[in-house]
């Protein structure tokens, strides 16, 4: 038979070149570092992956399932970079909160930590403070959107976390067991409160307000990552709050809002200057 037409040669080589880099890709955890967002990855790495070996890929993937990162070095350095590149979104977008303080916080507490990522970068970002932890490891996890208060509403793997907190020498984080204390219980108030992918985001943060207003003083600061369902609610609207927009790193264009919250009226200034109560402020580093 005559040879086929050159554009059918090179189509075919096209599609073998294709599906080969898609290989290469999964393979050596390629393929999610070119979706982050370049400027925040080349930022400083104040967060340190541990080797990934197996039993803690299986915890990330547990946490977040749409992970792809390999057993290697290079599925590590993706993944370092994918915890930094995601600190630094939610760092800049709080940064004129922060320069607005008159001090920065001392004691925090974080619910949902995950794999530790935001405890290590506080903790090295701001130095001399006491984090708070408080996770669970449910047996069954699940990913809704504004989803109902559960009793294994938090699952991760305390010992995993752990792990990664020593693995950055950070040693002056306490971990509460969410299945041996409530949040009422927790050794509080705190000076800072957040949870940027537990509640908030996969649950309703209308069902665990009243215990994390028990842990807030009057100058107290809360921010929440936000599900884009997220609609406010009675109980919100008598609060001084603001809705900030926060780059994500994963997608590299996307974004999502942050719900920064006070207890009373004597932080109403300070949300004032990011745009007022319930008022929506986008931020955007050169």
């Amino acid at each position: 038979p005559p040879p086929p037409p050159p554009h059918s040669v090179f189509f075919s080589a096209g599609r073998i070149f294709q599906s080969l880099r898609v290989r290469l890709q999964k393979s050596f955890g390629l393929r999610h570092i070119w979706q982050i967002d370049p400027r925040l990855a080349r930022k400083e790495h104040v967060f340190h992956a541990p080797p990934l070996t197996t039993d803690l890929l299986d915890v990330i993937k547990r946490i977040s399932p749409q992970s792809r990162f390999t057993p290697t070095e290079k599925g590590r350095q993706v993944w370092e970079t994918d915890q930094n590149a995601a600190c630094w979104g939610e760092y800049e977008a709080l940064a004129p909160l922060f320069d607005n303080l008159d001090s920065l916080p001392k004691l925090i507490l974080e619910l949902g930590p995950g794999m530790g990522r935001s405890i290590v970068f506080f903790n090295k970002i701001w130095k001399d403070v006491e984090i708070h932890s408080y996770e669970g490891e449910g047996t069954t996890p699940v990913f809704p959107t504004l989803g109902p208060r559960e009793d294994e509403s938090f699952y991760a793997n305390i010992q995993a976390l752990r792990h990664v907190l020593d693995f950055n020498n950070v040693h002056n984080a306490t971990v509460f067991d969410a299945k041996d204390i409530k949040i009422p219980e927790l050794p509080g108030p705190y000076d800072f409160i957040y949870s940027f992918h537990s509640v908030g985001l996969h649950w309703d943060l209308a069902h665990f307000l009243t215990d994390i207003l028990m842990q807030m003083h009057d100058h107290s600061i809360a921010v929440f990552m936000l599900s884009p369902e997220f609609h406010p609610f009675p109980e919100l609207r008598s609060l001084p709050h603001s809705i900030l927009d926060c780059k994500l790193a994963w997608p590299k264009d996307g974004w999502i809002k942050l719900l920064v919250l006070g207890k009373t009226g004597s932080v109403s200034e300070r949300l004032a200057k990011l745009g007022g109560r319930g008022h929506h402020r986008r931020h955007r580093p050169e």
